[in-house]
């Protein structure tokens, strides 16, 4: 790790919030990409991080020579052309959001009294998914459904639908949408794989603590599983005899896990867009956006909304478990004691429309 300049120190937030450590900071990226290398991968890079944070509020090259931080002119071409910086005359200014320990505290001050709001517009409609899921035999899947599905699944297509945010279009031929960086982590995440076809898919809840449960799950016969779903039955019994270790069939060989059938009337799916209609509209009544855009310096409305959702849906989530309305699927609170079966509580699966 290069050195810190004394000048370069004193540059920075008085607390030292915007630490070379990457480890520090979590890296969001709600965007497409086309190109060779994810932008992820080019801020990694080298010491790109660190001119990052030097530019964050605009430097010349001068001003970046006298901070004694060691570049190229190579370095700053591939930075301008990945769009991760913008020059404006001479001066080189950081384009993707980079948050201080400062600034996402106020931040998530802003995030979980908007999520207080909403939760109490869809608390009932969430009991009502629970209930649904319970008097199948699959509670253990609403923590999953009401992630994975609800709020960091269908309310992005309705944000999109509703012009609130713009569609991730890939320029030149590289990327397209919105990255930014925020530190400090929060204390937890979760985040959701899935393997489609053109009828089905099937989405699987991960976490960090769930890695090692899963680490065989991810070589799963998956093409295999569905053909299964999209013809009714498969010609490798070895298919339905791999997933019911993983609690995905029961004795007489019918799936068990949920399936959103989003074509008809299917109950999930019904309880599900509830759930999403008024997370939209509890989302807009909370949220003043031009507070949000002007006091962290965000680049347009759709920014805004994109950057300041994805704290809300973690207050959201964290008050429903606060609230016991849902619980971590073992394989994330209780790791130790988790088994092969309870991979299943982590997945469902989507008959698409």
């Amino acid at each position: 790790m290069l050195a810190m300049s004394s000048v370069y120190m004193q540059a920075q937030d008085k607390n030292s919030e915007d630490s070379l450590n990457m480890k520090n900071w979590e890296q969001i990226c709600y965007c497409s990409f086309k190109g060779h290398f994810h932008p992820q991968e080019i801020v990694n890079a080298d010491n790109n991080w660190q001119l990052l944070l030097a530019m964050k509020n605009g430097r010349t090259p001068k001003q970046l020579d006298s901070l004694k931080i060691p570049y190229t002119q190579s370095q700053l071409l591939l930075l301008l052309s990945m769009r991760l910086i913008e020059q404006n005359g001479k001066v080189l200014t950081t384009t993707i959001p980079i948050l201080n320990r400062n600034e996402t505290a106020e931040l998530r001050v802003m995030s979980r009294e908007a999520a207080m709001r909403i939760i109490s517009e869809i608390e009932p409609e969430c009991k009502d998914l629970v209930d649904f899921l319970a008097k199948n035999n699959r509670r253990k899947n609403a923590f999953t459904i009401l992630f994975s599905y609800v709020l960091d699944g269908r309310i992005w297509g309705e944000f999109e639908q509703e012009k609130l945010i713009d569609e991730n279009r890939i320029i030149n031929n590289l990327w397209g949408g919105n990255y930014w960086s925020i530190t400090p982590k929060r204390t937890w995440s979760c985040g959701t794989n899935s393997l489609s076809n053109d009828k089905y898919a099937v989405l699987f809840n991960w976490s960090e603590q769930s890695d090692e449960l899963l680490d065989n799950f991810y070589g799963a016969n998956f093409d295999g599983l569905l053909d299964f779903l999209e013809d009714g039955k498969t010609d490798d019994s070895a298919v339905i005899d791999e997933f019911t270790k993983y609690g995905f069939f029961d004795e007489n060989k019918s799936l068990t896990i949920p399936v959103i059938d989003e074509s008809g009337n299917n109950t999930l799916f019904v309880l599900s867009n509830k759930i999403t209609d008024k997370l939209l509209s509890g989302f807009v009544k909370s949220t003043d956006f031009d507070a949000v855009k002007s006091k962290f310096n965000l680049a347009d409305d759709s920014q805004t909304v994109i950057v300041f959702y994805h704290e809300v849906m973690w207050d959201i989530l964290n008050l429903l478990l606060e609230k016991q309305i849902i619980q971590k699927p073992i394989a994330f609170e209780s790791p130790e004691k988790a088994n092969l079966l309870d991979i299943a509580d982590l997945c469902f699966v989507i008959r698409k429309e």
